[in-house]
This record gives C-alpha cells, sequence and structure tokens, in this order.
C-alpha cells in the first residue's frame, strides 16, 4: 500500500507540472539540459529507494504547429532509439517561447545547435560552396585527385584511337558493298553506262527504264543468261545460291479498248514463276518460259514487276581485324516500277548483303587483333568508370539539394525554384552518362563483330553508337575549358542566349514551313529541287546559306508556263531577301548581344544568386587541403532513416 500511494503522488505531481508549463516539448531538448545540483539522501528509506528504482517515463512532445519539427522521443542515451544518430545529425527543436521555464529546478538550458548562425547551418554553408567550386579549386580544398577529370581526358584519346581504327575497317566494310554494287549492274543489266556509277548533281543521265515489250523481253534474256553463266564468266567469285524467280504484281482485271473503253478491278494479286539452276539448259527465251508457265504479261494493269534471286561470294581481303576471309550472300532483286502507268517502266537494281560464316574456316590470331580486343576492352572499362562517377556525382548533387532545401525552408521559409534546382543539375554530367552508355553499346557491338559472333550486318548500328558517343565526348571537354575565362565567354553567352535563341527560332520556323509547302506545291511540277516536301526544305536551307542561287533560278522554264516561271521569281527573291537580311541578322544579333551581356559581367562581376549569397558566408579556409565531405551512401542512408523514422512516429497519438 506504501508503495502504491508513492506511486500515484509522483504521478499525481507530473500531471501538475505538465499542466503548469502548458507545452509539449521535443524529448531531445532533454540532451541540451545539464544538472546543475544533485542531492541524494543515502540513508533514504525504503519507499524512496522503491521509488527511484521504479522511475517514471514522461513523453514531452513539441507544438508541431509552433516549431513544425515532428514529435520524436528519445532514451536516456541521449539518442533517438540508442546511439544511432549522433546529436550533431538530429535536427534539434525547441519548445516554444517560453514552453520551458529557465527556472526548472536542477537543470539549466545549454545553446541551441540548429537554427541560425548554427553548427549546423555552417556544414550547410561549406557543402554548398565545396559543391560549387570547379576541379581545380576542389583539389586545394581536399589536396584529392580530381578523378573525374583525368579520365575524361584519358577517355578522349582511348575512345578516338579506337573509332579512328574502326573508321578504316568500316570504310573497307562499306566499299567493298558499293563495289560489288557496281560489279552486279554490269553483269545483270543490259547496255549499262558507266556514268551512272558517278552520283552526279544535277544528274547527269536520265531514268534508267524499258519503253517497249521487245526490249523489255530483250532485258529479261540479258538477265537470265548472265545469272547462268555468272559462276564461269564473271571474274569474281559469284556462286547461285537459289532459283531465279519472277513476279508479276498487277490488277485483278483490266482492259483498255482503242475506243477508251476500259474495264478495271484494282484489286492486286501477285503471279511468280521459278527457274531451278537444272532448267538453264532447257531455257530459251523469256518470252516461251512464260508460256510454259501459262504467265500471260497483263501490260495494262502491270503494276510492279520483281526478278530477284541470291549469289554467295567470298572476298581473300580481311575486313576486320582479324586476318581472315569473309563470306557473303547478297539478295538480288531487279525491280520494275510501273505505279505511274505513263509508259516507261523504270528498273533498279537492288542488292541486300549478308554476312555467313565460312564453313571451312579455321580461326586465325594475330597480335594486332590480339591489341584490339585489349583496345575494346579498355574503352568499356574506361566509359564503365567515367559513368559510374558521374552518376555518383549526379546522386551526392540531389541529396544535397533535398539536405539544403529542408534547411532552408525549416529556418528561412526558403523554397528552391526552378532554376535553383536546376544548379544543381549538372548538364555536362548527364552528357557524359550519355556518351559513355553509347560507347559501351557501341564497343560491345564492336567486338562482337570482329569476334563473327553475330551474323548479319551491325556496322550501320555500330557506327551511330560509336560515332556519337565519340562526339558527345569532345563536347565534354568544353566543361573544363570552361573553367578559364577566356573559353567560358562562348560557353556562357549560347547558354544565355539559348531562351532568346529558341523563341526567335519558333517564329522563323512557321515563316520556314509556308515558304516550303508553297514551293513543292507550285515549283515541285517543274524543278527537279522542290520534288518532294524533304528536298524542298534543303533546297531552301541551302538559299539560306548563299549555295547554289543561280541553279535554282534558272532551273525553271519559261516556255512551260509563263505564270509558274514570274511566280518563281517573286517567290525566290521574297524568300533569300526575308531569311537574308532580315531572319539571319536578327538572329546574330540576338548572340551578339548576349555576348555584351556577359562580357559587361566579366568586367563588373555577375550579380549574385540567393543561394550563392547565402552559402558565400561560410568561414571554412578551402585553401587548406583540409576539407573531407560525407559519402554519398551515408547522406542516401540518412536520409531513409530520417523518412523512415518520421513514418514511424506519425503511426502514435498526442496524449495531451
Amino acid at each position: 500500500l506504501i508503495l502504491l500511494d508513492s506511486l500515484l503522488q509522483e504521478c499525481f505531481r507530473q500531471v501538475t507540472i505538465n499542466e503548469r508549463l502548458k507545452v509539449t516539448m521535443n524529448a531531445s531538448n532533454l540532451s541540451q539540459l545539464r544538472p546543475q545540483a544533485r542531492s541524494r539522501n543515502t540513508s533514504s528509506n525504503s519507499k524512496n529507494t522503491v521509488q527511484e528504482s521504479v522511475g517514471v517515463s514522461v513523453t514531452l512532445a513539441s507544438d508541431d504547429s509552433v516549431s513544425g519539427v515532428s514529435e520524436r522521443t528519445r532514451n536516456g542515451s541521449g539518442s533517438f532509439k540508442g546511439a544511432e544518430e549522433s546529436d550533431e545529425e538530429i535536427v534539434f527543436r525547441g519548445g516554444r517561447e517560453g514552453g520551458l521555464d529557465s527556472d526548472m529546478p536542477g537543470f539549466e538550458r545549454l545553446g541551441s545547435c540548429t537554427g541560425l548562425n548554427s553548427p549546423e547551418e555552417e556544414k550547410i554553408k561549406r557543402k554548398l560552396k565545396f559543391f560549387f567550386l570547379n576541379p581545380v579549386e576542389k583539389y586545394y580544398a581536399t589536396r584529392k585527385l580530381p578523378w573525374k577529370l583525368c579520365l575524361q581526358i584519358l577517355k578522349v584519346f582511348i575512345v578516338t584511337a579506337q573509332l579512328w581504327i574502326f573508321a578504316e575497317f568500316r570504310y573497307a566494310h562499306v566499299n567493298y558493298y558499293t563495289n560489288q554494287q557496281v560489279t552486279l549492274d554490269h553483269i545483270f543489266i543490259r547496255d549499262w553506262d558507266m556514268v551512272r556509277e558517278v552520283h552526279a548533281y544535277p544528274p547527269s543521265t536520265g531514268k534508267l527504264a524499258v519503253y517497249r515489250k521487245e526490249e523489255f523481253f530483250n532485258f529479261l534474256d540479258y538477265t537470265i543468261k548472265s545469272w547462268g553463266d555468272i559462276e564461269t564468266d564473271a571474274l569474281g567469285p559469284f556462286f547461285r545460291n537459289s532459283s531465279l524467280g519472277f513476279c508479276v504484281e498487277h490488277y485483278k482485271a483490266g482492259n483498255i479498248t482503242r475506243d477508251l473503253k476500259f474495264t478495271m478491278d484494282t484489286q492486286l494479286i501477285e503471279h511468280c514463276i521459278y527457274l531451278e539452276e537444272d532448267q538453264l539448259e532447257t531455257f530459251n527465251t523469256s518470252r516461251q518460259w512464260m508460256i510454259q508457265n501459262n504467265l500471260t504479261m497483263p501490260w495494262h494493269a502491270v503494276e510492279r514487276l520483281n526478278l530477284n534471286f541470291s549469289l554467295t561470294s567470298v572476298t581473300l581481303r580481311p575486313l576486320g581485324p582479324v586476318p581472315q576471309p569473309d563470306c557473303f550472300q547478297f539478295k538480288i532483286n531487279i525491280r520494275f516500277d510501273n505505279e505511274d502507268h505513263d509508259g516507261q517502266i523504270p528498273l533498279h537494281l537492288d542488292m541486300d548483303p549478308v554476312r555467313l560464316n565460312c564453313p571451312t574456316q579455321t580461326e586465325v590470331t594475330s597480335s594486332y587483333s590480339q591489341f584490339i580486343v585489349f583496345l575494346n576492352l579498355l574503352v568499356i572499362l574506361l566509359s564503365l568508370s567515367s559513368l559510374l562517377l558521374c552518376l555518383r556525382a549526379l546522386l551526392r548533387a540531389q541529396l544535397l539539394k533535398h539536405e539544403a532545401g529542408v534547411f532552408l525552408a525549416r529556418n528561412y521559409n526558403w523554397s528552391l525554384t526552378v532554376s535553383e534546382r536546376m544548379e544543381f543539375l549538372n548538364l555536362w554530367y548527364v552528357m557524359i552518362c550519355t556518351n559513355d552508355c553509347l560507347i559501351i553499346m557501341g564497343s560491345i557491338i564492336k567486338q562482337l563483330i570482329e569476334t563473327r559472333s553475330i551474323v548479319g550486318d551491325m556496322w550501320d548500328i555500330c557506327s551511330l553508337m560509336l560515332g556519337t558517343g565519340n562526339l558527345l565526348v569532345w563536347f565534354g571537354i568544353l566543361r573544363y575549358l570552361g573553367f578559364f575565362k577566356t573559353y567560358n565567354v562562348l560557353i556562357l553567352t549560347m547558354k544565355g542566349a539559348a531562351p532568346n535563341m529558341f523563341r526567335f527560332l519558333i517564329c522563323a520556323f512557321f515563316l520556314y514551313v509556308g515558304f516550303a509547302f508553297a514551293g513543292w506545291v507550285i515549283l515541285g511540277p517543274y524543278h527537279f529541287k522542290f520534288q518532294t516536301l524533304m528536298s524542298t526544305s534543303e533546297c531552301l536551307f541551302s538559299l539560306i546559306n548563299g549555295d547554289d542561287m543561280f541553279a535554282t533560278f534558272s532551273s525553271i522554264p519559261m516556255e512551260k508556263t509563263i505564270s509558274v516561271w514570274v511566280y518563281s521569281r517573286i517567290y525566290l527573291y521574297t524568300f533569300i531577301c526575308l531569311f537574308i537580311y532580315v531572319v539571319l541578322s536578327l538572329f546574330i544579333s540576338i548572340i551578339m548581344d548576349t555576348y555584351e551581356i556577359i562580357k559587361n559581367c566579366y568586367n563588373n562581376g555577375f550579380p549574385p544568386s540567393r543561394l550563392e549569397k547565402f552559402y558565400s558566408s561560410s568561414q571554412f579556409d578551402f585553401s587548406s587541403g583540409q576539407y573531407s565531405g560525407e559519402a554519398a551512401l551515408v547522406r542516401l542512408w540518412r536520409i531513409i532513416r530520417h523518412s523512415w523514422n518520421q513514418h514511424r512516429r506519425s503511426e502514435y497519438q498526442e496524449i495531451n
């Protein structure tokens, strides 16, 4: 009974104190209270001994509406849930003003370690100021080697060397395909003209087409005969790999009489006949071949004609680092296109090369091929290291943005604007991560191609990845040149002028599209440069740059239509004057105005931002070489743990 009575008295006394204080207080304030004096009577009676041993747990909660800090309970050890957090890491928040009596017997208040002019604020300023230093200043602050800078410089030379070697093999590969295309044109196309092998502008020859039925059958006989004799007649090692197929795609019904009466069913159907190798000895003419296979040419209804077959070949010249021959299959299709139905049927020979695994090939290696393999692996390793370092830097920047945003919102009522948030996103690192991914994927494909682990043609995809990745690698060097005043003017000018340039280009785009559609519709039927919408756009862009103006004016014949000829003069004069003398000049003036502003800021100083004003008052000497930052994983773990603790504390109810 005595023990129960003492416990009830102690609880009643604690409730009376809480009612007198009329405030809730975070348990972390207990670590800010220091005992002044404590007198303990060692000869106390058994009642006091039991009362001390049992103790009473008191929960003090801060008023969230005043302090803005969530409820936290702390054990007697001075840390939340044991010793997991230090007092410096936990965000302390005292009770509201007057909430804790300064005359509480036995305790006195210590100075706050959070808030304005606190160690926490100095720590945030120090992190922010170090984050916005350039690599040279960071080196003086930490005396640590800037690994990302050294890695990017090394990667430029290694990746460029890999691309140089790849370009030589790629050129040999494409040159072999081009030469095979010319060879097959000479073999299978009757009366082939060598002038067509040179891509001249404007074209020096007309369309390659057939105009009479007899001409078509003679062409077909010549092609079939060449296909039968290719293994013995061609200079190169060509071998037949399939039968020869002839397919006719035509309307289901089509007949036109002399008095212009016609019947037409526009449904397309296809008939195909095939010539096997063992039938070559009995083949005489294409007319007899069609009659034997019950194929009648519906000339008025013909839409397309296709003559297709396959050949295999071997090149003894190595097209890669491995000194071995390569085997190919060439899928050939001679296409006759009669979609226009205008009395001529244009024809073209298409070749689709496919690389094959040579069946009798033995593995041959050389020191040069082993060096190429080592270079590919080195590029992948360097790019992977660069990717990880840049991803770590991006992660640390976002963690710092979160940490600074929480502190500024709690103590200064600041909310970071979009531009201030973008300062923590380094687009140079994003570009470096992009080129690292492209180079890694391109190097893997390159290694698979060179070791013949892929059946097919992946050269184009590989060249796109390696070429674009190398382009972005060289762009990334501008980031480090930007730390020098002389070179940074270009980068800052483009960055400052980008918004105005973008808005100006939107307005110019509408004018450009209007001229493109008008030129395509009106001048397209009479001018080969305006035949398609894409060629019209390319012609207009060339005119802006002053290219080939006279040829554009003189290529429209006046004798065909005088109205279009007059309109073409007005159209071209208006476009050239508007875009060269007005639009282009205004575009350059926007860049020059920004350049003058940047140059003036270099002379008089750049206006500091709100964030820069905040962290510039840091008292830490960054030239001392003693700065040591936190690891990204430590910051991430602290944020996750803090969020988890807040989630757990939100499940408790406050007891008045």
